[in-house]
């Protein structure tokens, strides 16, 4: 009888750092655990999960060791520092395979894959070449314009690797709130309840490519209805970021920092849309928690987002001063427009983004790159 395949899902900043990848590949962990045997690998001890997990020694990215680098630099190192750890436990653990979303990481588990013989999986969550990827045991794509430009430049018989299967959401956390429900979170925030709230979340600074800058621009163009609010920890750029925000905006704008993610799903409810400024994503996690919360989503015409936000999004070019402003005016003076916007991104959530569909897809996956069952 065919015996499921034994998978370590590993992630060098998990439990140590709140991004999208780590956020997303503990919620997998939990998700995965009723269907395939699998394990949880992070950077720290980890509790609390349906499934064994392992701590990895790693150099954080955090650590005043590497502070003076640049943050690729310092999230390079990160890796790096979980190579020879991961390859001893793949090892030592019989895994069949590895799936990990950190690049280099990944590459150094494939490159010395005849020292730990797990196949290795890369969940590409960064928009890295298609030629750069084709030679790992399977590339896990977010989106089907992923696999259309793999498409073009990998050789027919490499790109049966690649697959799409889009992230997940937590669709009875992240949902639209109930009556009186916005007017308590608010008040556990300290947002006033008369203020239109544009919600951001993500790093606050300069590196990551959210442009927060522009958005402080933008909502401040608004009008004076419009409040800013902020959930994210800082990286470089941060204080000058804060800065403009305080000349530009005033009391008009929050910054929360990075809050637990039981507070991040309340947050969303007590929004009235969701704005990104970046021009270009992967594949934003916080816009599917947007949309699957009920929000409006203002965003960059990137024809990823598009697909991501569907008919909950408003593309407006974050290029043109002004053009994000008239989006955040427009759906003030029309409540309706950004009530029906809400009801169609979480019906999208509802029926592409479900856990339960995105989980086995992804276990058929696995199942599939193993072949019939585990090592002998």
């Amino acid at each position: 009888m065919p015996v499921d395949p034994k998978i370590a899902l590993i992630s060098s900043g998990l439990g140590r750092v709140r991004r999208g990848i780590e956020t997303w590949i503990g919620e997998l962990a939990r998700n995965l655990a009723p269907r395939v045997d699998v394990e949880l690998w992070g950077a720290s001890r980890l509790e609390g999960w349906p499934c064994p997990t392992l701590p990895i020694p790693t150099i954080s990215r955090l650590s005043w060791i590497v502070r003076p680098a640049s943050w690729g630099a310092r999230y390079h190192i990160e890796q790096m520092s979980a190579v020879l750890p991961s390859i001893l436990r793949l090892r030592r653990r019989r895994i069949d395979l590895a799936f990990c979303g950190d690049p280099s990481l990944a590459w150094n588990l494939k490159r010395f894959r005849r020292f730990h013989g797990a196949k290795v999986v890369f969940s590409d969550g960064m928009r890295l070449s298609p030629r750069w990827l084709q030679d790992y045991d399977g590339i896990h794509l977010l989106a089907p314009r992923y696999l259309e430009e793999a498409a073009m430049v990998v050789r027919p018989e490499r790109l049966s690797r690649f697959f799409v299967v889009p992230y997940f959401v937590e669709l009875d956390r992240f949902r639209p709130p109930v009556p009186g429900e916005k007017q308590s979170i608010r008040a556990e925030f300290g947002i006033p309840n008369d203020a239109m709230v544009a919600l951001t979340v993500g790093p606050v600074g300069r590196v990551s490519g959210k442009r927060l800058d522009h958005v402080i621009r933008e909502v401040a163009a608004a009008g004076p209805g419009w409040r800013l609010v902020s959930a994210g920890g800082d990286e470089d750029g941060a204080g000058a970021v804060r800065e403009e925000a305080r000349r530009t905006l005033g009391d008009r704008v929050q910054f929360l920092g990075a809050i637990p993610r039981a507070r991040l799903e309340s947050l969303y409810r007590a929004a009235d849309c969701y704005i990104l400024g970046a021009l270009a994503e992967p594949f934003s996690i916080a816009i599917l928690e947007a949309i699957a919360s009920g929000l409006p989503v203002v965003h960059h015409p990137d024809p990823i987002t598009c697909w991501v936000s569907g008919e909950g999004g408003m593309p407006v070019s974050m290029e043109t001063g002004g053009a994000g402003a008239g989006a955040l005016q427009r759906l003030a003076l029309e409540p309706g427009l950004g009530a029906r916007m809400g009801l169609a991104g979480r019906e999208l959530a509802c029926r592409r983004n479900d856990p339960g569909r995105v989980t086995e897809a992804l276990a058929e996956r696995f199942r599939a790159i193993c072949g019939t069952g585990s090592r002998a």
